[in-house]
């Protein structure tokens, strides 16, 4: 039996699927154990192998604010944890920076009220003095 044109036209249209499949890339989307969002595409070469190129996203939050909140670390940084277990951190240099620009708004608070006690322009002050951190 001789192959008809519709047996000719599949095996052709076979072939350039086939051909197509190494230049067309299959799109994968997902989000893995780790909570972490997968985007990209693999190639699937003739021979069978792929190359697969991946984009992984992931959603962090830290809360230097909150981390200030928790307790320190023996290098000078501090951490809190959330009910959730979410952990958030700041470095020691970033913390003694705040810490001494707290330092310093809280001294120039007080110089401020000083003066307005020595006006008379304050008459409840309430008596406080900076202290290092």
């Amino acid at each position: 039996m001789a192959p008809t044109f519709n047996h000719i036209h599949l095996f052709t249209t076979m072939k350039i699927l086939s051909t197509l499949q190494s230049w067309l890339p299959e799109l994968h989307n997902y989000t893995d154990d780790d909570r972490r969002h997968h985007l990209g595409f693999t190639w699937h070469g003739k021979d069978g192998l792929r190359d697969s190129h991946d984009m992984e996203l992931r959603y962090t939050y830290n809360s230097e604010r909150l981390a200030l909140q928790g307790s320190p670390r023996p290098d000078g940084s501090w951490a809190y944890t959330e009910a959730n277990g979410r952990v958030h951190t700041i470095s020691a240099e970033r913390a003694r920076a705040f810490m001494q620009n707290t330092q310093e708004s809280a001294s120039l608070m007080v110089e401020m009220l000083n003066k307005l006690r020595d006006a008379g322009v304050l008459d409840d002050i309430v008596e406080t003095e900076a202290q290092a951190a």
